[in-house]
């Protein structure tokens, strides 16, 4: 299985490791982002520079993918927030509130 290729970032003397490839480098390779995406490359459209070393690398892993079958890790779906007591009836004014327990108080005759 193809492993993960991450981008290389030059920020002066420096070298490090980047968070995506830039939309330049995809370009060059004749992809989009919604493409990059779906095969699992990671993408960081606030990158303006274009390394060739990169281009390079993410060729190879692109060869190399399609040899072995590589399969994309599938998105996580996310799930809402859990509602808060009051809402869900857990306390006696959130029942009140939902209509679960009727409500106290003196009755008109």
């Amino acid at each position: 299985m193809a492993r993960m290729v991450t981008p290389i970032v030059k920020r002066g003397p420096l070298v490090k490791e980047g968070r995506g490839f830039s939309l330049g480098e995809l370009m060059k390779l004749s992809l989009n982002v919604g493409e990059a995406r779906r095969l699992g490359i990671p993408v960081d459209e606030r990158r303006s520079t274009c390394y060739e070393e990169n281009v390079e690398r993410l060729k190879i892993w692109l060869a190399e993918a399609e040899k072995t079958g590589f399969r994309a890790p599938k998105p996580r779906q996310s799930s809402k927030m859990k509602r808060g007591r009051v809402y869900r009836g857990l306390t006696s004014s959130g029942k009140e509130m939902r209509g679960l327990r009727k409500k106290r108080g003196l009755r008109k005759q």
